[in-house]
């Protein structure tokens, strides 16, 4: 298994929501989403919206598993509306 590949999330502190992407470079996508959000061109724009209101210091981006398998994205997904958590879209 790659360990720079894996299922990341963009959690917002304050609300609890939570924007969850996969990654071929966790290090990397990592970095450019955070540049997007600075510049205010994030594809999510929910997302964008809350990052643009409240900034940085309420998110927080954490590696959700580390797996190769892009396919495991929509499982984590579905578990995660399953249990309740709000997710970005």
């Amino acid at each position: 298994m790659n360990e720079n590949c894996g299922v990341v999330a963009i959690r917002n502190l304050k609300t609890d929501r939570v924007y969850l992407f996969y990654s071929n470079d966790i290090k990397g996508d990592c970095v450019k989403s955070r540049f997007q959000l600075d510049l205010g061109m994030h594809s999510c724009r929910s997302l964008q919206e809350d990052y643009a209101s409240t900034g940085l210091e309420v998110f927080r981006f954490d590696v959700i598993e580390e797996t190769d398998n892009p396919a495991r994205l929509s499982a984590i997904k579905e578990s995660s509306r399953e249990s309740g958590l709000a997710l970005y879209e």
